[in-house]
């Protein structure tokens, strides 16, 4: 009996110690700032690893803050989104810059300025101007790049770096491109790489970005106010007859129909495409999935400017219902400026934001990247603008716009002068739509 007893006592016993345990464990959780980050997530995505892993590195330097990560895979936007709507808004998440002034009008977004004050890690001017442009915005005169700052990129590129198949070139008996080309050396370069026919028709080049073309050739998609939008000047027009004289005329870009059999990667890859246009993270998709194909980067084209254009780059926001602002700068801090970014920079990634970071070995000089390949992006640098944005309409509709135009175009449907004036009326329609709101 007596020792039925002792074992009762025994197992009570530990039961009561592994309850206590539980609790003590229960109370360091509880104990702990809980900041939530959510972000668009590929496995495959190195970017996106380093990010992950940084992460937990953060929460072993900080115990006494718990990241709770919203990795989402797919329908990003939509569901960021409807957790905004829900008002239960992540702390901290990524987005696109363009996104920033429909976010700041809806209340959605924290100024960052009074965090950056403060801060002896983060500060604007170790940050090329090129990636602050977007997250800056004043929102009683809807102006872009002024104002107060509402996030941070955390890598960037001139996005419109030339990308070239180097057996192509020596096919056509071609030197490898080595400074920035105009239009009309592009275009004859172009012409040279073009052969054959049908479904063996090697093409010379793809491009197709208006507000990059409008903008080296001394015009701009909308007025300095952004409240008009300018594709019917002259400028514009000449862009706009370049590319269609490029696809129509010289018959030096693929067709819808070549795009819809193979992707512009799996022409380039088959010696079927010569150049193209894109920055410096696609460095590591071009070594990652194109094989048995020599190919290297050169310096971006221009006309009456040399122009290369910034696209990006997407960043981290902060929530304007963040629950612990303090530990969530913490963790920016350490996503932008930290050892987020120098893992990214030794990944080669693409371009640190930070100065100090890309111009250090540890991207600059890196003999594990592409030999190179990164100074001819931090070449580009100083050539670099932001890509066109305005706070009154919505860039991807606007950028429809302008695409739906040019396909008319492509098919014979409207002239290039026509396709530029409809796509400024139609994105005007659109700009005064935001004005009335």
């Amino acid at each position: 009996m007596k020792r039925k007893f002792y074992c009762c006592l025994a197992v009570a016993c530990l039961s009561l110690g592994a309850m206590l345990v539980g609790c003590g464990n229960n109370k360091e959780q509880r104990d702990k700032t809980v900041i939530t980050i959510a972000c668009t997530y590929s496995p495959t995505d190195i970017g996106c690893r380093i990010i992950d892993k940084s992460i937990d590195k953060f929460m072993k330097q900080n115990p006494g803050i718990e990241v709770k990560k919203v990795w989402l895979t797919e329908q990003y936007q939509t569901k960021l989104m409807t957790m905004i709507a829900g008002g239960n808004p992540p702390d901290i998440f990524r987005l696109a810059p363009d996104y920033i002034p429909t976010y700041v009008q809806r209340g959605t977004l924290e100024s960052l300025d009074k965090y950056i004050a403060k801060s002896n890690i983060l500060k604007l001017e170790d940050f090329y101007s090129q990636v602050l442009y977007k997250y800056k915005y004043e929102t009683g005169s809807r102006t872009v790049g002024k104002g107060p700052v509402y996030g941070f990129g955390t890598d960037w590129s001139p996005d419109c770096t030339l990308f070239y198949n180097k057996d192509m070139f020596d096919k056509a008996g071609l030197p490898y491109p080595t400074k920035s080309m105009n239009w009309e050396e592009f275009r004859q370069t172009a012409i040279k790489l073009t052969t054959g026919k049908g479904g063996q028709r090697r093409f010379g080049c793809l491009i197709g970005d208006i507000p990059l073309l409008v903008a080296q050739n001394g015009g701009s998609v909308f007025s300095p106010d952004g409240r008009r939008c300018l594709l019917d000047n002259p400028q514009a027009i000449e862009a706009f007859q370049y590319l269609v004289d490029l696809k129509l005329r010289d018959r030096v870009m693929p067709s819808a129909g070549d795009l819809q059999s193979s992707n512009y990667l799996q022409l380039f890859q088959a010696e079927r495409l010569g150049m193209f246009l894109s920055g410096r993270f696609y460095v590591s998709i071009m070594q990652e999935q194109v094989k048995g194909v020599r190919w290297g980067v050169a310096p971006g084209l221009h006309q009456k400017k040399r122009i290369n254009m910034v696209t990006g780059p997407y960043g981290w926001v902060m929530s304007s219902k963040v629950k612990h602002p303090e530990a969530a700068w913490k963790l920016m801090e350490h996503l932008v400026a930290g050892n987020c970014e120098e893992e990214l920079a030794k990944a080669g990634y693409n371009i640190p934001v930070v100065k100090k970071i890309a111009e250090s070995d540890m991207f600059l000089g890196n003999p594990n990247h592409m030999s190179r390949v990164n100074k001819v992006f931090m070449d580009e640098v100083k050539y670099a603008v932001p890509s066109p944005l305005t706070s009154y309409a919505p860039t991807d509709r606007w950028r429809q716009i302008i695409g739906d135009e040019l396909d008319l175009a492509y098919l014979g449907k409207q002239t290039a002068w026509q396709a530029a004036v409809n796509a400024a009326g139609k994105i005007n329609g659109l700009l005064d739509e935001g004005l009335d709101r």
